[in-house]
């Protein structure tokens, strides 16, 4: 299933801004906020930038978020050059090489995927402690194919490995593979088991509502997001959750109420952004009016992400979808 990679897309993400000094907070909100051509200038006006691989992996992921994953492989290949030995740079530099491998032709792929494998092995190898860092390779081995270093054994032996003491890494791991083997109940029940005393653990929630969502549960997992927006100390993931509860809400048509002032919260959030959350987030909302035969306001979220010059296939796709819905709501309301 994708649920486990797609987990560990996520505890990357969150890795990113983990445990960050005070003086890179600012460019950190930079980051969680899609302003990654802002955060990239700050960073090279750095006086000490050619000096510390934090300021270089931060520079890697904001060229990740404008979709230039070729320059962030030659910033990050470079940086390795200075830091071999830095975990979070090879970390960064595998799931880089990840994305880069699902995007190039079926012959460049495995290359790229066997070259981040070695990279995050090394870094688990670096930082045997640090489960996030296993995590991502677990996922990995259990949803690459084999061509490109997929290893189903490997990513079981591996999860059997991950211990904490409070049991929230173990209990992920155990539902990383039970997801994996489709017994999404058995997943479910070790993360509740963990969150009896971890029960505002946002990793748990996240997962939990995420293995939900997969078995067609939105309706269970709008709350657990809630939850994990109302405990996460890190604005990005709480707009990644609050987006989350607003999708819920368009689909499923409930909770109206509840998804537009939680996506209205994410516009206001991304507004200035240059990733794609914030015209998901409208979208989602004008998907919510569409609903409630509210044509104007379902047009006043459309009109921005109407204009937008160069979308993704799928946000063109969504956006011509709502708009005939919205032509066809006006011509009978005439």
């Amino acid at each position: 299933m994708k649920t486990a990679w797609s987990i560990a897309a996520i505890l990357f993400s969150s890795l990113l801004f983990a445990e960050t000094p005070t003086d890179i907070k600012a460019i950190e909100l930079l980051l969680a906020k899609e302003q990654y051509s802002n955060a990239i200038t700050v960073l090279q006006q750095q006086a000490d930038y050619n000096t510390r691989p934090d300021w270089q992996q931060l520079h890697a992921q904001a060229l990740m978020g404008l979709q230039k994953n070729s320059d962030a492989d030659d910033l990050l290949e470079q940086a390795l050059k200075q830091f071999p030995q830095n975990a979070d740079l090879l970390q960064a530099s595998a799931m880089n090489k990840f994305a880069l491998a699902q995007q190039v032709s079926i012959f460049s792929a495995p290359g790229y995927a066997k070259d981040g494998l070695a990279q995050l092995k090394q870094a688990v190898k670096l930082m045997p402690d640090n489960n996030a860092f296993k995590f991502n390779l677990i996922g990995f081995y259990l949803q690459a194919p084999g061509i490109a270093g997929g290893d189903e054994k490997a990513g079981r032996a591996l999860a059997a490995q991950v211990q904490s003491a409070d049991g929230i890494d173990t209990a992920i791991a155990q539902s990383m593979i039970l997801s994996h083997d489709d017994k999404i109940a058995e997943a479910i029940q070790a993360l509740d088991k963990a969150l009896q005393s971890a029960p505002h653990n946002t990793l748990l929630l996240n997962q939990k509502a995420s293995l939900l969502r997969s078995n067609k549960q939105d309706a269970a997992a709008l709350p657990l997001y809630q939850l994990a927006a109302a405990h996460t100390d890190k604005p990005g993931a709480r707009h990644q959750y609050l987006y989350q509860v607003g999708r819920i809400a368009a689909h499923n048509q409930l909770e109206s109420a509840l998804g537009k002032e939680a996506l209205q919260q994410v516009i206001e959030f991304y507004k200035d952004g240059e990733g794609q959350t914030g015209h998901w987030a409208r979208l989602r909302l004008a998907q919510i009016y569409l609903a409630e035969q509210n044509a104007q306001a379902a047009a006043q979220q459309l009109q921005p992400v109407l204009a937008l010059k160069s979308p993704s296939e799928r946000l063109e796709k969504e956006r011509k979808a709502l708009d005939k819905q919205l032509k066809k709501l006006t011509k009978k309301a005439s």
